[in-house]
């Protein structure tokens, strides 16, 4: 043997506590513990020997051929123990003693597992019997996950977990609803012949039958769990973290012991799992406080397969879940052809998040049966694989034969299939006259809430508070704890918040925001934001923490209760985590903030896929709001723009709404209104940067006061107006400031759209209707072919009933320049396009 490589596991022996290896006996067994999984028999077609590992061979350290077979037995059967990565000693001592002491399950749990495989057999065969040549992304050849799930169900509900919250995929969709969450049989048959899920008449789009969600109860051993599997698109990741939020919002209304009550079970493919980004970003957040939910279990059917493609087509990593040794999260990898393995796996998952509130992996290591989905052709592409497969009888039947072998009565367990197969073939004759009459969209934490009309969205809500309690909340926002010492510039920082609004003067951006926040704490809402450097504010404009410089203690002026944090430089899965955190809970306000507009690029596929449309494809409100830094002020291309033009591209049917507000009053009541309706819809607020520090980007205190409230709409009206210029967010300054320097205030007018969407249809036309002769112009910042006109130019013409002219940039493929000359040039001939 190498003499570096019996160093290393001498050093690795005497870190886990055990004494200095004197024989290679020892070196032998250490060598299995942490190479053992490549011997692994895992592939259940075996085609794939396990590689050659020299460090497992007995001759390398001067032993007899046979001196591996006891560590063979442990490390290199059904299961392939992954965790010599782990850094913590304790850690890897727990999952060495679990594969050192091999558990089976006693005869009761074998026959239920008997019986759960005959279910899934029959309810997919007796499926796929009655709809030849549809799409159903069958589990066949992957069955032994319902065992390793049904596992995991059963062995949380003893530990303690109450709750189970899913993020899936599609394969075996229909059998995890069916035979694992229970759903009713008669509606799921319904939904997958095609009849809609909603109730006749209502307006929306749902989506197909293997994208859908459901929330139900199961009683097991007594107990009651709570399932709840999320809806998802086809981008697969995206709804795992999705999934994560969820689970943290309701771990966050059940408050103490809450990640222990709820768990967070992922599913997976192994083409996704290793091929998509974002799964290495949900591994980043998985250990971050704000982000924390006491360990996922995460479960992988793995396909060797992706679509068509092969796994070293596929990726460059030796397994498809490598990436979670980011966070040494321990892989179990399992035949999944064997079903004591398979509950072996999942009872040690179980107790591991239970144990360490950590992740763990289950890597289920399968094949399809059928292809892709079954009107797919596999045989095309992988002959050899589907040789094999064609050859191979179902698990069902295997396991039944493993059990009858070993002298169990198996006759009861058999008789689920039958029994399955029956009650799918009812549901069939009952589905002929399902309908819904019931979405069951408004219920446990969402009680009392509704969906919300486009007039709904658009009626005045007043949130407005007496002015001593807004100079109170003032007062509070400025005062750090008497033992501090501050930095000199963050202590005159405050004197100036306190001043402005004690005087009721001069309130600016972020001091209207941090009203906001205040006021629904003082009102018991609770309040979630984060962002990149949201704590302080990227622009430095927030200081919603303030730090002593002589001990690096900090405190949150908002108050302890309020859940304000930085993120890691993550917008994919944070924008993706917060939307699954409001889908939990609509009492509490979350809010997320990009650092700047553009990087909402990076989260483009949850925005589409979630926020934008969660409502219209699966009745799943949301009253996220987001934050997006905006303006064009010689930033550059990739700082300049929260790309309105997409956002508004995305609106309809009061799906979600979409602001730019010009004055610090105005965002307070937005912010305010979110929760103070009885419905909740996704709220995208394009930020100022340059305005933050504006002298007229201010409010006076009266605007807070009574009987004020958002206003949509914000006129500035002139004697005799000549020309109406419509417009909205930062421009409207510059466009004030240059009607003064063309000393223009009585024959030009103003009017601010604070709401692009929905439009307040109703004040426009009622304005536009005042000034009939005036020359209308839309002026934006943005260049011609983004911003907001080509999507607002129609409806406020049709609204006008006249030509709208445009005062813009030219179309242009970048969204900004990066010199700061061309800028200021181009600034100066939107104003004059305008006043022309």
């Amino acid at each position: 043997m190498p003499r570096d490589m019996a160093r290393h596991l001498a050093r690795l022996l005497e870190r886990d506590g055990a004494p200095a290896a004197s024989d290679n006996s020892a070196l032998l067994a250490e060598a299995w513990r942490q190479r053992g999984h490549l011997a692994a028999r895992l592939d259940p077609l075996e085609l794939n020997e396990p590689p050659v590992v020299p460090e497992l061979d007995p001759a390398a350290y001067g032993l007899p051929p046979g001196a591996e077979a006891p560590w063979r037995g442990l490390y290199g059967g059904s299961i392939g123990w992954e965790f010599a990565h782990i850094h913590d000693g304790e850690k890897r001592r727990w999952m060495q003693a679990r594969a050192e002491a091999p558990a089976l399950p006693d005869e009761a749990t074998r026959l239920d597992l008997l019986a759960l495989l005959r279910r899934g057999q029959a309810f997919e065969e007796t499926l796929q019997g009655r709809l030849p040549g549809a799409k159903l992304f069958g589990l066949a050849g992957g069955d032994g996950f319902l065992a390793a799930v049904e596992t995991i169900f059963r062995r949380s509900l003893a530990l303690g977990v109450e709750e189970v919250v899913m993020g899936g995929m599609h394969r075996g969709r229909l059998a995890l609803l069916a035979v694992l969450l229970e759903k009713p049989l008669t509606a799921l048959v319904a939904e997958v012949t095609g009849k809609s899920p909603l109730p006749q008449g209502m307006q929306a789009s749902s989506d197909v039958p293997y994208h859908l969600g459901y929330s139900g109860e199961r009683e097991i051993d007594g107990k009651r769990l709570r399932l709840t599997v999320s809806p998802h698109p086809s981008h697969l990741q995206v709804v795992g973290v999705v999934a994560q939020g969820r689970a943290r919002g309701k771990q966050a209304l059940r408050g103490e012991g809450g990640k222990g009550q709820v768990l967070p079970l992922l599913l997976h493919t192994d083409a996704s799992f290793a091929g998509q980004g974002i799964v290495a970003e949900l591994f980043q957040l998985s250990k971050v406080a704000p982000f924390d939910i006491g360990g996922t279990i995460h479960v992988v059917i793995n396909n060797q397969l992706g679509f068509t493609t092969m796994p070293e087509e596929g990726r460059s990593a030796r397994y498809c879940t490598d990436i979670a040794k980011l966070v040494e999260a321990p892989v179990l990898h399992v035949n999944g052809d064997d079903v004591t393995a398979l509950w072996r796996a999942a009872c040690v998952a179980a107790e591991w998040r239970a144990r360490f509130g950590g992740d763990i992996v289950l890597d289920i290591v399968c094949y399809r049966r059928h292809g892709h989905n079954e009107i797919d052709e596999p045989r095309f592409t992988q002959p050899a694989m589907y040789k094999a497969i064609d050859s191979r009888p179902p698990l069902a039947d295997r396991y039944a034969g493993e059990l009858r072998g070993g002298g169990l009565d198996i006759a009861a367990a058999e008789q689920a299939g039958p029994v399955m197969a029956e009650a799918v073939k009812a549901a069939f004759d009952a589905a002929a006259g399902y309908a819904v009459n019931d979405a069951g969209w408004f219920r446990g934490a969402w009680q009392g809430f509704r969906s919300g009309g486009i007039d709904d969205m658009l009626t005045f809500v007043e949130t407005g508070l007496p002015l001593d309690r807004i100079r109170q909340i003032g007062r509070a926002l400025t005062e750090a704890p008497a033992d501090y010492a501050l930095d000199r510039k963050v202590a005159r920082f405050l004197d100036q918040r306190r001043e402005s609004i004690e005087s009721g003067q001069g309130i600016d951006w972020a001091t209207g925001e941090a009203l906001g926040f205040a006021s629904l704490l003082a009102e018991d809402v609770p309040v979630r934001f984060g962002g990149q450097d949201s704590a302080r504010g990227a622009f430095t404009q927030r200081h919603l923490f303030v730090h002593d410089t002589a001990s690096e203690r900090r405190h949150c002026v908002l108050g302890a209760q309020a859940e304000i944090f930085n993120t890691p430089l993550i917008e994919y899965a944070i924008l993706a985590y917060e939307y699954g955190h409001s889908l939990a809970d609509p009492n509490r306000l979350v809010a997320w903030e990009a650092q700047f507009g553009d990087f909402l690029n990076i989260a483009q596929a949850i925005f589409d896929q979630f926020v934008a449309c969660g409502e219209d494809r699966w009745l799943r409100s949301s009253g996220l709001t987001i934050l997006l830094p905006h303006g064009l002020d010689g930033g550059g291309p990739d700082h300049s723009t929260g790309h309105p033009e997409r956002l508004l591209a995305a609106c309809a049917r009061g799906n979600i709404q979409i602001a730019n507000v010009s004055t610090p009053a105005n965002f307070f009541h937005l912010l305010r209104r979110q929760m103070k309706r009885d419905f909740r819809k996704p709220l995208v607020v394009l930020t100022p940067k340059a305005l933050l520090r504006h002298k007229g980007c201010v409010s006076a205190i009266d605007e807070f006061g009574p009987g004020t409230g958002f206003r949509a709409l914000i006129p500035d009206a002139a004697a005799r107006p000549e020309r109406l210029i419509l417009c909205t967010g930062k421009v409207y300054y510059d466009l004030a400031a240059e009607r003064a320097a063309r000393k223009l205030e009585d024959s030009v007018a103003l009017l601010r759209l604070e709401q692009l969407y929905p439009l307040p249809e109703e004040e426009l036309r009622a304005i536009l209707a005042a000034h009939p002769r005036a020359d209308l112009v839309w002026c934006q910042e943005e260049p011609a072919n983004m911003g907001y006109f080509t999507h607002l130019d129609r409806p406020l013409e049709a609204l006008a009933g006249r030509r709208l002219r445009y005062a813009g940039r030219p179309a242009v493929p970048t969204p900004a320049v990066g010199v700061k000359y061309w800028h200021e040039a181009e600034r100066k001939a939107v104003l004059d396009a305008a006043f022309r």
